[in-house]
């Protein structure tokens, strides 16, 4: 009965791991620090993220995790002037500059 209901859990587990939504290479979905913006008349989540970064690659990221974190449609088109959102920011390093505070 305890090997059974352990396969069940590890099975669980293991599809769990296999249909996550989190991106595990997207630096932002793990970044612990967060700047709170406010929508702008002409705001999208792309222009978001470029004030964050130069990089495009980055931004692209940027704006996966904004619109992860934020509950927004996939492709950020629910927006509102006045929204509050929360943008992942990363700690500071030395080199490339990537949405750091």
């Amino acid at each position: 009965m305890m090997k059974k209901k352990l396969l069940w859990i590890a099975a669980l587990v293991l599809l769990l791991a296999v249909v996550s939504p989190f991106d595990l290479t997207n630096e932002y979905l793990r970044a612990g620090d967060f700047d709170t913006v406010i929508v702008k008349q002409n705001d999208s989540v792309w222009t978001l993220a470029r004030r964050y970064t130069t990089d495009e690659t980055h931004a692209m990221d940027l704006q996966k995790a904004i619109i992860e974190v934020n509950g927004l449609e996939p492709d950020g088109s629910n927006l509102r002037v006045g929204q509050r959102l929360q943008v992942p920011v990363l700690k500071k390093t030395t080199g490339t500059q990537m949405a750091e505070k």
